[in-house]
């Protein structure tokens, strides 16, 4: 199938991706419902089991191109933080109003563009993306941004999900050896993990860590979520082995400024 497509005004501006492919309805797997057992719920206990310890003690977290703010909401009830919110997504802004309701949080949820935050130098204690920057052909101006406005000290995030073979999206590899796409207009890279902390150190960023998680049955098996949760403490194990450097499907990358 092509994926050729019209460089419209979306094109023009954010040029990795159409922004009214993203004005579509909430899907139920996008609301705050922790008590669910899923995949998605759990990939969030898996961040913030990862990030606990690393967490600032308070002040205040962004985090950019929020998808429906799960992640952010829950690092929200796990510290006193200041919850900021950014997107540009129309159905993304509206998930995450949702989803703070949900979950009894107060925040702020702004349209924007990644590449030019509406925010001062050193404003937040904690910066956030999930699954954001694999969708940019150059992470780079993104990644300045994300520094610029976190604080000396703060807590730099971000889950990235590389276009690579891996055990959960097994039934994707033949797209993955042909096809940058992963869907009509949605560039999905290829970096590995050394790209990764390159483009990082590169961003003014230090202490920089990248690691492979992931290593789940593929979602095409049925009751592969039912097996995940079964075998979670197992599986979270492998988080940042080889294992999961073969067979994992998305990066944890932490730094501090």
């Amino acid at each position: 199938m092509a994926h050729a497509h019209a460089h419209d005004e979306h094109e023009t501006r954010y040029a990795d991706g159409d922004a009214a492919a993203w004005e579509r309805p909430i899907r139920e797997t996008e609301l705050y419902q922790p008590e669910r057992r899923d995949i998605l719920n759990f990939i969030d206990e898996t961040k913030v089991r990862y990030l606990r310890p690393l967490l600032p003690a308070g002040g205040s977290a962004i985090e950019i191109g929020v998808g429906s703010g799960r992640l952010l909401i829950r690092l929200g009830l796990e510290r006193p933080y200041r919850l900021v919110a950014l997107d540009y997504a129309p159905y993304a802004i509206r998930a995450v109003r949702a989803n703070l309701a949900a979950a009894g949080r107060a925040g702020s949820v702004l349209f924007g563009d990644a590449r030019s935050l509406p925010f001062p130098d050193a404003a937040f204690d904690l910066v956030l993306s999930g699954g954001l920057l694999e969708h940019f052909r150059d992470p780079a101006p993104v990644l300045a941004e994300m520094a610029r406005v976190l604080r000396p000290d703060g807590l730099f995030y971000a889950d990235i999900v590389p276009r690579k073979v891996s055990l959960f999206r097994w039934a994707e590899r033949a797209r993955m050896a042909r096809d940058e796409h992963l869907s009509e207009g949605i560039y999905e890279s290829d970096l590995g993990k050394g790209a990764w902390k390159a483009l990082l150190h590169g961003s003014g960023l230090r202490d920089v860590r990248v690691i492979s998680a992931g290593v789940y049955p593929p979602y095409t098996m049925r009751g592969y979520e039912e097996l995940t949760w079964r075998y979670g403490r197992l599986l979270r194990a492998l988080d940042g082995t080889v294992v999961a450097d073969a067979l994992g499907f998305f990066l944890m990358a932490t730094a501090t400024k």
